[in-house]
């Protein structure tokens, strides 16, 4: 990993960007009956990384944020700002930038007065040209003068963003930063906000549920369920090498196929019977015992039709949705409730009840413990 450390041009934000170090963090919520939020986190953000955390709503990514950024209280664990330890202290004194998703903006102040606000309150030189610089770049010139009560929710979305990258911190944190945003929208102050972190070297932690966000965004990524981190890892880490079946399911659009399956060990490997008596698929896992059953995990973009049935899965087609660059076909397989979803060149066509053969590289077929959904390797 390539630390992007700078230091900043202006006077008043002179320091690097820092690391980022959660320990044990754990957050739980006291009432009739105690509520555990966030169970133990640990993670070792790099100055200058740009780490995302992806989960469904609920699982504690937005509290864990809220705990770095002082606004909720800590039950137990650490969290350090390179060698300083800020748990205990008040968020004014963490040195934080945070752009909430629920944008905070003050009604009565202008756009322009929303972002100098901060920047004047700390006397921060330059502060009429940093608003200048983050307008322009944001595309937010023409509402510098508005109110919030003009603007769109996408706007104050924008203007939220704006005024958390107007401070320069060394550490930033995004809830949900572009999710008010139209899709056009999305993907150029995506772009921009990627190009912006690089360039100053924000140590940065973005929440989203949003996995092309994550995915595009970020240099490694924590999958958070439940209140803990199931795999912390780079995209291509997490994709390709899912640590279990709920990290396999949440992260990869179309999401992963998940069959029922017997695994029967050939050379030392498990090969995997699907359905009844519709074939099966090589792995190259090896420790699994012969007629173990398991979930299979195959993503549609591993898949291959084929009309040959010495080997693969025979499945009749049941629905083909052609979606110009690529076509998607369901199959159904003999004995089984779930079908399977395979991706296939743009100009395939597959006709319904067409009798097909699924194949995947054993490499690329995954095997999860049954009841647990741990990965078998």
């Amino acid at each position: 990993m390539t630390t992007r450390s700078r230091t900043r041009d202006t006077a008043d934000t002179a320091s690097v960007a820092q690391s980022l170090t959660l320990t044990d963090l754990v957050k739980v919520y006291h009432g009739r009956e105690d509520v555990p939020a966030v169970k133990g986190i640990n993670l070792a953000i790099e100055p200058g990384e740009l780490v995302a955390l992806l989960g469904p709503s609920g699982c504690g990514k937005t509290t864990t944020l809220r705990m770095i950024a002082g606004l909720e209280t800590v039950t137990s664990g650490s969290i350090r700002i390179g060698d300083r330890e800020i748990s205990q202290l008040p968020a004014a004194k963490r040195g934080i930038g945070v752009g909430f998703e629920s944008y905070a903006l003050y009604p009565p102040m202008s756009v322009r007065e929303n972002l100098l606000y901060g920047l004047k309150a700390r006397k921060a030189k330059g502060a009429e040209e940093r608003v200048a610089s983050i307008s322009r770049r944001l595309e937010m010139d023409d509402m510098l003068e508005l109110r919030p009560a003009g603007l769109s929710s996408g706007q104050k979305q924008r203007v939220a963003l704006a005024r958390a990258l107007v401070r320069n911190p060394p550490v930033l944190l995004l809830d949900e930063p572009l999710s008010h945003l139209d899709a056009s929208a999305r993907q150029r102050v995506r772009r921009e906000l990627k190009v912006l972190q690089r360039e100053f070297g924000y140590t940065t932690i973005v929440v989203t549920h949003d996995q092309v966000e994550a995915l595009s965004l970020a240099d490694r990524l924590a999958v958070m369920d439940a209140g803990v981190v199931q795999q912390f890892g780079t995209p291509d880490e997490v994709f390709d090498d899912p640590a279990n079946l709920f990290v396999a399911q949440f992260v990869g659009e179309p999401q992963i196929n998940v069959l029922r399956g017997v695994a029967r060990v050939r050379d030392g490997r498990a090969h995997v019977e699907i359905g009844a008596n519709a074939g099966g698929l090589d792995t190259t896992v090896t420790g699994v015992a012969d007629g173990t059953r398991v979930s299979v995990g195959i993503r549609p973009q591993d898949c291959a039709l084929s009309t040959d049935t010495r080997a693969g899965v025979r499945a009749t087609v049941a629905y083909f949705e052609h979606l110009l660059e690529f076509g998607l076909a369901t199959g159904t397989v003999a004995g089984l409730e779930e079908g399977i979803v395979v991706q296939t060149p743009a100009a395939d066509h597959y006709e319904i009840e067409q009798q097909v053969v699924v194949t995947a590289p054993p490499e690329r077929v995954y095997l999860f413990d049954i009841e647990s959904g741990e990965r078998l390797r």
